[in-house]
């Protein structure tokens, strides 16, 4: 269960750190910009959002205004990955959110005190829905993108780099 906590703090963290990194509806210029922009506040983000506690929960949702607003720059031909991401992504904070507790509590796999089956169970689902090949997919277009396009290396924490299990 400890695993489990740490991997989806690994997927999360993963994933803030390289979505940060692309996206752009008004311009390409513009999203590459943006996301060049966004890549030190994203990678500070997805180290706090791993830590336990209210900064994690307050990083992890900051992380998500941030790639939803790189979400809405993005070009055409990468916004529905960025849809997937951002979704994803927005349905693990909700399920966090509805339980009272910071994300961290939830590490190891354990339920914690006050959490309700149904929520644990809808946190467990919004974390696997990260780890599930959709997202996995769509981060590695991301990434793609991003090199192709706007020549910025996000390594492969957005697809290929996610642990899966």
């Amino acid at each position: 269960m400890a695993e489990r906590r740490r991997r989806t703090a690994l997927v999360v963290a993963g994933l803030l750190l390289t979505a940060g990194l692309t996206g752009c509806s008004n311009g390409t210029e513009s999203y590459c910009s943006t996301l060049k922009d966004d890549q030190k506040r994203l990678d500070s983000l997805a180290t706090q959002a791993a830590k336990p506690g209210e900064q994690g929960v307050r990083a992890l949702g900051d992380t998500v205004g941030v790639l939803s607003d790189l979400r809405d720059e993005a070009p055409d031909d990468i916004s529905d990955e960025w849809d997937t991401l951002v979704g994803a992504l927005q349905g693990l904070v909700e399920a966090v959110k509805a339980t009272g507790h910071p994300l961290g509590d939830f590490a190891g796999g354990t339920r914690p005190e006050g959490v309700t089956t149904g929520q644990y169970d809808a946190v467990k689902q919004a974390a696997a829905e990260l780890q599930g090949i959709r997202v996995q997919q769509a981060g590695k277009s991301i990434e793609q993108h991003a090199q192709d396009v706007c020549k910025v290396d996000l390594g492969t924490g957005l697809g290929g780099g996610l642990p899966t299990g």
